[in-house]
């Protein structure tokens, strides 16, 4: 299981949580909103991308 930077998406708390590769997060421990993957840096990877991917996941969510 990969350590994930999760972001809530209603207060904005950030929290790092071992999760499934299934993209089912836990509930933000605050105030119980959906917490989603918080891309925050550039990513560099040697396979197929989507269109117009610079690797920068904060302007798109990720391919």
């Amino acid at each position: 299981m990969p350590l994930i930077e999760l972001k809530c998406a209603e207060c904005g708390y950030e929290s790092e949580e071992l999760v499934a590769a299934n993209g089912k997060y836990p509930k933000c421990e605050k105030c119980g909103g959906k917490m989603q993957q918080n891309y925050n840096g550039t990513l560099k990877v040697n396979s197929v991308k989507k269109h117009n991917c610079n690797g920068d996941c904060k302007h798109c969510g990720g391919c």
